[in-house]
Order: C-alpha cells, then structure tokens, then sequence
C-alpha cells in the first residue's frame, strides 16, 4: 500500500475501538437484530483519530442505523495482520492494502459508486487496471507528492524569489541560505524512509522522461546507474553533502527535529512527501511554506502524484453491500468537502477543493491542474521495493562512505535480490 505515515501508534487496549456507543451486538453472518448490520473496519492506527473521520463515519451509523467497528492496527503490523485474517476468511469487512496481490477477485470485491465520474481524470486513469475494473474506493484524504518542501520567509530573506528551475539553480539557492546563517537543506537519515523522499522526487522525473522505465528497470533490462539523470542526481546530493548545505548531523537527525528546523525557520528546506505539512505546521502554526519539484537533472521536472488510498472489501463479508454503500457515502461530496476542511490538501474529486489553503497546497494544487503527472515509481513497479537495502545505500552517500559510482552498485545489487525474490523475469 502506500507509504503508511509514520506517526505514533496505539497500544494494544485501543484494537477494538467501536465508533458507535458500545452494547450494539450481531450475530456470526454481521447481521443482528431487524437487519442491524455490523461492518468491521480495519485500518492503521494512523488514520484512526485523523479529524473528521470520525464524524463522518458516525453520521452514516445515524443515517443507516447500521454499525461501524473500527480496528486500529498498529502500521508496522497492518499489512501482516490483514492478510492473516484475508488467509483465516473471518474477522475484517473492509482493509486496505493488498495491491499487488496477483489474484484481487480472490479476496477482495472491485469498487463500484457514483463517485468515479467526479474522480480527477489522471486519477481515475491511475487506480483503473488493465481489465477496467477500480479494484478498491478511493478514501478522502489528500493526495500527496514528494518534492521540496520550504520556508518561504527563509528563502526570502535569502533574496530567493521563485522555486530554482534547475539543479544548478537549487545548489545557488541552499548557498544563498547558508550565507543567511541558515541551515540550507535538513536531510534526516536516522529515519530512513525521509531519504527514500529523494528518491521518490528524482524517480518522478526519471519515468517522465521515460513511460517505459518501470517495465524495463522490472524486467532488469537497464541498469539503475544506466537511467538517463541519475548519476547526475546522486552526484548533486552528494555535492550539497560535501559543500555544507546540509545539516553536520544528517546521517542522526530525525524527522521530528527536521519538521521543527523547517516550521522555525532554522533551516530553508527538506525533501519529503507534502503530507509532512501536518507535523510541520503542527510545529508552527504560523510558519509560511512553499512546495516545489526537485528539479531534474535535464529537462522538465515531473510530478510524481500518489495514488490516493483504496479501500478494499472482503470477498468474504457477508456486509459487503452495505460496506460499499458506506465507503461511497464517506467520499460524497457532503462528507468529502468536510473532511477535507478539517485536512487541507489536494483532492482526488474535481468538485471537492481545500477552503484557504496554505501556500505549499496552493503549489501543489497548481501542479496538478497543470497535468502531466505520473504515478509514483514504487505505485507502479510490481517488484516489492527493496527499501531498507536503499536506505542503507543513502546512509552510505550521505555519510560520504562511497561515492556515486559505488552507490550506484549498491542500488543496483538491491534491486537484483529484490527481482530474484519476487521471481520476476529477467531476474
């Protein structure tokens, strides 16, 4: 599934968190009294507490009579959890995740709603697979992108007045930072998937300029360090490493110390996904941000723009009408346009837009009515990303170990172990 956000997880007691008043009982077939159904909802404790859903699931319970039992599950274990209960064919109506699976209709229903005519056009092309089918409902959250995420004021103060267009232009914009007296870029290598944000953004740019990538990095027809632009890449990073544009405590610092930095002006930028903006300006109310492609090594950057969340139900439910009727009232456009006043962003559905939104949504925004965009490498490749092996390559990089050739091998050595794993051919 996509990235799970990273926040703080609820502990054990919380795994039966019933969103309706408790005392509602059913029977074994999730029907009970007068036709009193009740749907369980398992989801990642994340999402569980995420302002307005709640409300929203509360208003179908009152509207159907119908009851909602949501089960938090904590990120790490979600997808090992969902497939457990998918194999024992009992104890969950609705899950997300299981994207990959080889065989959906064998445990989950294809989506059906009014909603997919409103759905974004590049959007509703992105989550339609090839037999036609949207193999999940879209939830209401935010769609999200990573690129650079930074302090307007910092960059202002720093006589920086547009987004740099080129890497050239990006490196003459952190040296301009740091001659403010203000660390230029705040990489956070202690958690390691803040640095596969880098990756994300640079991939973005790479399948732009090649719609064949992914099937032929897939195939293991092409070198990772082959890819037109990324030794380019990777030298530039190293580069803002070696030069002092970035933090001295890159390879120890957290995401948390990263968000602070940025919301209080103690550093210009980072490199993430746009849903860091929560946490950034959670840090600081006030803080004037901005969002803007990593530029690409030669010609236009692209947009990388996630899939939103699909939400899967059960082949084996025995609620299944009554939870689709459920996930299309939560992305009504009533239910939508308020949950997306309590979570600024970007929507999927053209008639649901964030009220005021901050100026790093505006500039997201703005890039995706412009067009253009494409999924997300890891959103599009079937080979299970070798994350942690990408990880340890970065920390390697960063911590100015080895060199771009060397990390190159590295990457590319993890991509080998993954495809052999996944028995993909070519592999």
């Amino acid at each position: 599934m996509p990235r799970i956000r990273r926040t703080a997880v609820i502990g054990a007691a919380a795994l039966a968190m019933t969103a309706v008043a408790a005392g509602c009982s059913s029977s074994e077939d999730g029907t009970g009294p007068a036709g009193h159904i009740t749907i369980t909802y398992m989801l990642p404790s994340s999402w569980a507490n995420v302002p307005g859903f709640q409300d929203n699931v509360h208003a179908w319970e009152k509207q159907t009579g119908h009851t909602v039992t949501l089960t938090p599950v904590p990120d790490a274990n979600y997808d090992s959890l969902v497939q457990a209960r998918l194999a024992a064919r009992n104890g969950v109506d609705i899950f997300a995740g299981q994207d990959t699976a080889k065989d959906k209709a064998a445990i989950m229903h294809p989506a059906t709603g009014p909603w997919l005519e409103r759905l974004e056009p590049g959007v509703r092309k992105a989550i339609t697979s090839h037999d036609g089918k949207v193999w999940g409902t879209p939830s209401a959250d935010g769609l999200h992108a990573s690129g650079v995420i930074y302090n307007k004021d910092v960059f202002a103060k720093a006589g920086i007045t547009t987004p740099p267009a080129t890497l050239t232009d990006f490196q003459s914009a952190l040296q301009k930072v740091k001659n403010a007296g203000v660390t230029p870029l705040y990489l956070s290598g202690k958690d390691g998937w803040t640095l596969l944000q880098h990756r994300n953004s640079v991939n973005a740019s790479f399948v732009g300029a090649d719609q064949q990538l992914v099937s032929k990095l897939d195939a293991n027809q092409i070198k990772w360090a082959d890819v037109p632009g990324f030794n380019q890449q990777y030298q530039a990073l190293a580069d803002w490493v070696g030069k002092g544009l970035t933090n001295d405590d890159a390879l120890t610092a957290t995401y948390e110390s990263a968000t602070s930095a940025l919301a209080n002006g103690k550093a210009g930028a980072i490199i993430n996904g746009t849903w860091a903006l929560a946490e950034i300006t959670k840090a600081n109310p006030s803080a004037n941000l901005g969002f803007f492609l990593l530029p690409a090594a030669d010609g236009p950057s692209t947009l990388g723009l996630g899939k939103p969340n699909l939400l899967k139900i059960a082949t084996f439910s025995k609620a299944a009408t009554q939870a689709q009727d459920f996930l299309n009232f939560m992305i009504a456009q009533p239910q939508a346009q308020k949950f997306m006043h309590a979570n600024p962003g970007v929507s999927a559905f053209t008639d649901v837009k964030a009220p005021s939104p901050s100026r790093a949504v505006a500039d997201l925004q703005q890039l995706v009515d412009q067009g253009g965009f494409v999924v997300p490498f890891d959103q599009q490749s079937v080979i299970p990303q070798p994350q942690d092996d990408i990880v340890a390559a970065y920390q390697e990089l960063i911590g100015k170990r080895v060199d771009v050739p060397a990390f190159g091998e590295l990457v590319q050595k993890a991509w080998q172990s993954a495809g052999a794993k996944a028995t993909a051919t070519g592999f």
